[in-house]
């Protein structure tokens, strides 16, 4: 049966209604309503808006470039990016939006695909209909967590759980501290301390843009208000030396962003930073995704790839 799709030209009360109604399916905070609409007013002003939706069982949210579709949000920002659906979607559904999109436009560009997730295999099932092509995009490197800190330590090599343990007991032997969390009372002043210490790292400074500071400090907000999500620090001598923001969603954490202060290297403030989330945090929550990038600290902490991936679906004729 045809679907008829409902085109949303902005973010509005009746798509709200409508994205909060869906019970997604292993949902990722880059699938939320609010942090779309975010992205959109702050980087979409040369693009076109259109979001696609059957009404009960899927929303794509799109912007358009020239001929190019593109999922909402951009690769710098998004660490994924997927559909707003449920377990009833098909590939018929999906053929049909592509169909759709493709009659007047030349390319459906799809990045930061989870391989393996429900879209990529409606995708591989619809290579006949499409000219598809797959890139090798990236990765977010993922720990699966155990009921306790001490099963999460014997879970990795031998080598990486001896220097965790060593690490800990040199910074808690030689320093005190504290680990401050963000509430709404002292959102503004932390937002602050978060960016001043990302800002140490010159290759994070040179990424924060106004545009995306302006993005950060939102989505931070917003999250900390609604209670999405944490903003931590470790605090040595009245000072923030180490700071993480995380999303949570329903048992699983996403690290989006950190910073610390190097003049700490000694103590490795900041893969302690990653360790003291995971042990305050482990009791919670099952799975914690590191997102996108290979950094080598990710896999001394027992992190394992998912992999990423660009899609390309163009019309066969």
């Amino acid at each position: 049966m045809a679907v008829e799709f409902k085109i949303y030209n902005k973010f509005d009360d009746g798509l709200e209604r409508l994205w909060k109604s869906i019970d997604v399916q292993n949902e990722n905070p880059f699938q939320d309503y609010e942090i779309n609409k975010i992205w959109f007013e702050i980087f979409g002003k040369s693009s076109k808006l259109k979001i696609f939706s059957d009404n009960k069982n899927f929303i794509a949210p799109m912007y358009f470039k020239g001929q190019v579709a593109y999922f909402c949000g951009g690769q710098d920002l998004f660490d994924y990016h997927d559909l707003i659906s449920n377990e009833h979607v098909n590939k018929y559904d999906i053929k049909q939006l592509f169909d759709e999109i493709l009659d007047k436009n030349s390319l459906i560009e799809l990045n930061s695909i989870a391989s393996g997730s429900k879209l990529h295999i409606f995708v591989q099932e619809l290579e006949k209909e499409f000219k598809i092509e797959y890139i090798y995009e990236d990765v977010c490197p993922i720990i699966n967590l155990p009921n306790s800190f001490e099963n999460y330590l014997l879970q990795l090599s031998k080598k990486n759980r001896h220097e965790i343990r060593r690490k800990i007991r040199k910074f808690e032997n030689n320093l005190e501290f504290e680990i401050v969390e963000t509430d709404p009372s002292n959102v503004d002043g932390n937002i602050l301390e978060f960016f001043r210490l990302m800002k140490l790292n010159s290759e994070k400074r040179n990424f924060l843009n106004q545009s995306r500071i302006e993005f950060m400090s939102r989505i931070i907000e917003y999250v900390i208000l609604s209670n999405k999500g944490n903003l931590s620090f470790i605090k040595i001598n009245n000072e923030m030396i180490a700071t993480s923001f995380v999303f949570q969603n329903k048992d699983k954490l996403f690290v989006y962003n950190s910073g610390f202060n190097d003049n700490y290297s000694e103590y490795s403030v900041g893969l302690l930073n990653h360790i003291y989330n995971i042990q305050n945090k482990i009791s919670k929550f099952k799975y914690i995704d590191f997102l996108r990038g290979s950094e080598d600290y990710k896999y001394r902490i027992g992190c394992i790839n998912q992999e990423l991936i660009t899609i390309k679906i163009m019309d066969r004729s």
